[in-house]
């Protein structure tokens, strides 16, 4: 089995990965094969996880289908890998607040057109938002990657 990611940095990743809102063992699967520098089988993700095949299984069915792991044939098996980066996972959890909280509000907010400059506002404010949270969020990722990157290097 090649170097593995220490699981606190699977967990922080992990939690990072559950704002796509995939479920709790897509996520740390998904954050597993982030981190790992190899693609993994589904024994070694059964292994890194601690979650049993059948649920391991179901995970990289659902994160095949999204399109965030792909596989290679290794003889009868399949090695799974993400070529995902945390940059466009930050991007798609934004996506996603977007659809599904900011552009529901913003429906909302048009209702009222006497409140047109407020809502404005509102509206600048939340792009705003958006923004700081990437930059944040990314960030603190970073931090907390370069972190255990040095307590692994000790």
């Amino acid at each position: 089995m090649h170097s593995t990611p220490p699981q606190t940095l699977i967990n922080l990743v992990s939690r990072l990965v559950s704002r796509l809102e995939l479920g709790e063992a897509a996520s740390k699967v998904l954050a597993t094969l982030i981190l790992s520098e190899f693609p993994l089988s589904q024994t070694e993700i059964v292994h890194l996880t601690g979650y049993s095949l059948s649920q391991v299984s179901s995970a990289l069915s659902l994160l095949v289908s999204v399109g965030l792991v792909s596989f290679v044939k290794a003889g009868r098996k399949k090695l799974y890998f993400s070529d995902k980066g945390i940059d466009e996972l930050l991007g798609e959890i934004a996506r996603k607040m977007i659809e599904k909280d900011l552009k529901p509000l913003a429906r909302e907010l048009e209702k009222f057109p006497k409140e047109r400059e407020k809502i404005q506002s509102l509206m600048d404010e939340c792009n705003q938002a958006i923004e700081k949270l990437q930059e944040t969020f990314l960030l603190d990722t970073l931090k907390n990657m370069r972190s255990m990157n040095a307590k692994m290097n000790r």
